[in-house]
């Protein structure tokens, strides 16, 4: 437990990537490469890396103000007519040739917003697991950067100077002009969250804090989400002291903040789990154990998964890696998305999930999360379903998916060093229709681990009743005989493709029928009892075979 005494006044100081783009951007600009110069954002990592930070750094290296959106809105305030009515493309332009003719130079940061789009309509998917998700932008004016850019770009060249720039739209916008020379800032380091905390802290607490163990639980955190983490621990750990505060009656002075390692760690799992991965509190908790053929489904994973996954330092020791990927496939209600439930809770804030509504876009989000999570699990149920149509010829969603999942579980990238010093990302797939998938994404490689669920025998769904029954309060006072399950064997035997779903709908209808009863006929009528539990269980269990029946006589009649 470390203490601060105070935290260190917020300013401006680089991290490593950082600086490395500011020395590129700066050496670009003193051999004058072009004259358009664009920094972007790391790739797929979106904003609050510090581009604005290393444009501020650059206008101050070279004596030249850093133009942007304020530039706009300041020239504007100074009008009579209303800031809609104004041509911001025409201030901005101002400014900025007057930045070349003082300077040689003209340095915007979000160059398309400093052209004032006046038009920007979001469109969603239906996914909400994940913050963001499915968020499409559209820009309604796309003319005014690509015109402000193109007449910068000429005065430049005339007059032998530069354009340097950050956008939004990543250039979307730029379809029709000159390609700039780019600069691509690299991801976070070790080395850059050391120099966020230092920043941020007293030394004494900076160097207490585990960086390697913050780095290996998300790799990809920003600058500023790394402040926001922090100062959500720093909030936490006093409301804690305050509490401590109050039940001993002593005092605490005002500007003392224990804070340690893990009340760091845990604030960043808490904004990972909340934006990405799935929260164990959301999930039914189960015990494969207790699930018949499941068990040994647990004990495969719990081996080639999981123990390399869980103790890195033996697995880097003796060369253990986890299978990059795995299939359990079986037949409807066979207990594959109970797997997923399990590993949930197992691995917390490093289980991810792809579903069934989710676009590409939104998918890219979940494996850049789970990457930054590394050693984390992607848990894809009914892969058959969401991948849908692999060929082209099926459809472009499904190709597109497809594509992109091969890439990850073992594509050209898939094994580059960022993974070798991370950790794998393991996917794990669930299928029912394992003959519709492409051998190309069911080979060794990809899927290096096969487990198969299946009906239970006889003696395995009388297992399962009874621990239904006797694991659910309702069900043993509504079903139970004088405390005790009663004999599950007669609805057992009333089918034999019974699923552990089916299995759990007997007891929940039988629950039902029972609780009908109860409450209509109390006493039984005219004088007989109630029906025993076992005969509310296999009158559930006669309406499940029946309605499978039904299914199987509306297919036959669909494909013979």
């Amino acid at each position: 437990m470390t203490v601060i005494n105070g935290v260190v006044p917020r300013g401006t100081k680089l991290t490593p990537t950082q600086q490395h783009a500011l020395d590129g951007l700066l050496f670009a600009a003193e051999l004058k490469v072009g004259p358009m110069i664009e920094l972007r954002s790391p790739p797929l990592l979106g904003r609050g890396h510090g581009v604005t930070t290393v444009l501020r750094a650059v206008a101050a290296q070279l004596g030249a103000p850093l133009l942007g959106i304020s530039t706009a809105m300041e020239k504007a305030g100074n009008e009579t007519s209303p800031l809609m009515d104004l041509e911001p493309v025409r201030l901005v332009r101002e400014a900025a040739l007057q930045s070349l003719e003082k300077h040689g130079v003209a340095i915007f940061d979000d160059l398309d917003l400093a052209s004032l789009t006046r038009n920007v309509q979001r469109s969603r998917t239906l996914v909400g697991e994940i913050k963001g998700a499915g968020q499409m932008w559209n820009w309604g004016l796309s003319t005014p950067p690509s015109l402000l850019l193109k007449t910068l770009c000429d005065a430049a060249s005339q007059t032998g100077g530069i354009i340097i720039f950050s956008s939004v739209e990543d250039s979307g916008f730029q379809a029709l002009l000159q390609e700039p020379f780019t600069v691509t800032m690299g991801e976070p380091t070790e080395a850059d969250y050391s120099t966020v905390l230092c920043h941020r802290l007293d030394p004494k607490t900076a160097a207490a804090v585990d960086v390697k163990a913050l780095f290996a639980l998300h790799s990809q955190l920003a600058p500023a989400e790394l402040l926001t983490s922090l100062a959500r621990a720093m909030v936490k750990s006093r409301q804690q002291q305050k509490k401590q505060q109050e039940q001993q009656q002593c005092d605490l002075p005002s500007n003392e903040i224990a804070l340690d390692t893990g009340a760091l760690l845990d604030s960043v799992r808490d904004a990972l789990v909340s934006t990405s991965a799935v929260s164990p509190e959301d999930v039914e908790t189960v015990d494969l154990d207790k699930y018949p053929g499941l068990g040994e489904i647990k004990d495969e994973l719990e081996k080639f998964v999981l123990f390399p996954l869980e103790n890195p330092e033996l697995s880097a020791q003796l060369g253990l890696s986890p299978k990059r990927g795995v299939l359990i496939h079986g037949e409807p209600g066979t207990g594959k998305t109970t797997v997923g439930r399990w590993l949930a809770h197992r691995l917390k804030g490093k289980f991810f999930r792809v579903g069934e509504m989710m676009v590409q876009s939104d998918i890219i989000k979940v494996f850049a999360a789970a990457q930054a999570a590394a050693p984390s699990v992607v848990f894809i149920d009914d892969a058959d379903i969401v991948i849908g149509g692999w060929r082209p010829i099926d459809g472009g969603r499904g190709s597109d998916i497809f594509r992109f999942l091969l890439g990850k579980m073992d594509g050209l990238t898939s094994r580059g060093e960022r993974q070798h010093h991370n950790g794998d990302v393991i996917v794990i797939l669930t299928a029912q229709n394992v003959q519709w998938m492409a051998k190309m994404l069911l080979r060794s490689g990809r899927i290096e681990l096969w487990l198969k669920t299946s009906i239970p025998e006889p003696k395995a769904k009388r297992e399962v009743l009874t621990k239904y029954i006797s694991e659910d309060r309702g069900a043993m006072q509504l079903l139970g005989q004088d405390g005790n399950v009663p004999d599950v064997r007669p609805a057992s035997q009333s089918g034999d493709r019974y699923c552990c779903a089916d299995l759990r709908r007997i007891v929940s209808d039988a629950k039902v029928l029972a609780a009908w009863d109860q409450h209509n006929n109390p006493s039984g009528g005219k004088g007989e009892k109630r029906m025993d539990g076992a005969k509310y269980l296999e009158k559930a269990a006669k309406a499940v075979t029946d309605m499978h029946e039904e299914v199987d006589s509306i297919s036959r009649a669909l494909y013979a």
